[in-house]
């Protein structure tokens, strides 16, 4: 409740030149208060650049696309552009790391538990069309 209540008002606080550098101001300060190191926190944003935020990233994106599959039209443009941001500022984390395919092989894997085909028709991870 305090981490919303500190966002919303650096966010609304209309006494505020720059809403930006006080929204920075209270992601690093959230940041610090949750134990994130400094040299893992973007200055210029004050968001958590820490390996643990690019797994819990990573993982939400694999997860969306484990329970319903990935379109070249959505999931697919989101992902890969979630994962640019990470190779902007932390390449390392995501040199050889494909999120879409992790993604896919997880929905594969959950289609196939279910004992149906997948029903989403523009679903890149399956050959054939899902029956009507």
């Amino acid at each position: 409740m305090r981490r919303a209540t500190l966002i919303l008002y650096a966010a609304a606080n209309s006494q505020c030149p720059d809403r930006a550098t006080s929204l920075a101001d209270a992601r690093i300060a959230l940041c610090l208060e949750s134990g994130v190191p400094m040299e893992d926190i973007d200055p210029a944003s004050g968001y958590n650049h820490s390996r643990s935020a690019y797994d819990r990233a990573r993982a939400s994106w694999v997860d969306l696309i484990r329970q319903h599959g990935a379109s070249e039209f959505h999931e697919v443009r989101d992902v890969e552009w979630a994962r640019a941001l990470w190779a902007k500022k932390r390449p390392q984390f995501v040199e050889g790391d494909d999120w879409l395919k992790a993604g896919l092989d997880a929905h594969r894997k959950f289609i196939a538990s279910l004992g149906r085909p997948c029903r989403r028709s523009t679903c890149i991870a399956h050959d054939t069309l899902p029956e009507a």
